[in-house]
């Protein structure tokens, strides 16, 4: 029983570890937070998604950033204008953020 409980809260600590660690998109006047794939987010920086909070800013109510958080996502493929990697990350089956799924 004394496994139990202590497996549990363990379980439940990283939880809210990873829930506060979730990484978010928003710009510094903007009142709302973003996916990194949502095409809203514009010039946004990312952020943890406690400091957003923390903030006073909302969820997007276009991209969902709060019902992703599940998905497993990766860094984009893409290439940025002076030639470096794009830092965005994506859930996009074809690896590329909204700004490189053309190019």
């Amino acid at each position: 029983m004394k496994k139990f409980l202590i497996t549990t809260l363990l379980l439940l600590g990283f939880a809210v570890v990873g829930a506060s660690a979730q990484t978010v998109y928003a710009s510094e006047k903007g009142e709302k937070y973003h996916t990194a794939d949502c095409n809203l987010s514009g010039d946004a920086n990312d952020m943890t998604l406690a400091a957003a909070k923390k903030a006073g800013k909302k969820a997007c109510a276009v991209c969902k950033p709060e019902s992703h958080f599940k998905d497993k996502t990766v860094r984009c493929a893409g290439k940025t204008a002076d030639g470096t990697r794009c830092k965005r990350m994506t859930s996009s089956k074809a690896g590329k953020c909204y700004q490189h799924k053309g190019a």
